[in-house]
């Protein structure tokens, strides 16, 4: 028994190393909209509501969950204009051509990169649908804590166009997905003999 516990002991350091790979390759390859849905709850209940509870403390617990939920509803919105402004990261070139190709919407003339895209598009398709439908679940229920706790329809409101918006850019999202896996699935011409040349 004690060496089946320290052959598992000995695996662990690589289980967490294989997942911080995965998370870290997750987080460089993510669109705004997926990095929102993962960051949005914890960075307000851990980041938002203390900080406005220490600033104003006259607010109830509603009304500080609401603010502070507003107060971090940027985080897509920041990474997605950090993205573009400064640029891409660097460790993961291949990642790199993969968002190009689905900001653009072209193939990418790389063969490696253009074999993983059909996995990376489905990935993504996966992981749009999952973030829509987390962040329209979060709008929802700030909707209705607003409309029903809180009695504030501005919040409603500003929560409702957050839904919107987010269901904007997922649209957009999936239907360059769709386009460019059409754009993999179609038959390529055949080349005609004198243009080999």
């Amino acid at each position: 028994m004690d060496v089946y516990n320290e052959e598992r002991r000995a695996g662990a350091p690589a289980v967490a190393t294989g997942r911080r790979e995965r998370w870290r390759r997750f987080v460089e390859r993510a669109t705004g909209l997926q990095l929102m849905a993962v960051y949005w709850v914890p960075m307000t209940l851990l980041i938002g509501l203390p900080v406005r509870w220490l600033f104003d403390r006259q607010d109830s617990l509603v009304e500080a969950v609401l603010g502070a939920a507003l107060n971090t509803v940027w985080i897509g919105p920041s990474i997605s204009l950090v993205q573009r402004v400064v640029g891409e990261p660097r460790q993961d070139p291949e990642g790199i051509a993969l968002r190009q190709a689905l900001r653009t919407g072209t193939v990418p003339e790389d063969a490696a990169v253009r074999a993983e895209l059909p996995n990376y598009l489905a990935r993504q398709r996966r992981a749009t649908w999952a973030a829509l439908l987390l962040v329209l679940g979060v709008c929802l229920g700030l909707v209705l804590l607003a409309l029903l706790a809180a009695d504030n329809e501005g919040f409603a409101v500003i929560f409702g166009v957050v839904a919107a918006v987010s269901a904007a850019v997922a649209a957009r999202t999936l239907t360059r997905i769709r386009r460019l896996s059409s754009l993999l699935a179609a038959p390529k011409p055949p080349e005609s003999p004198g243009s080999g040349g």
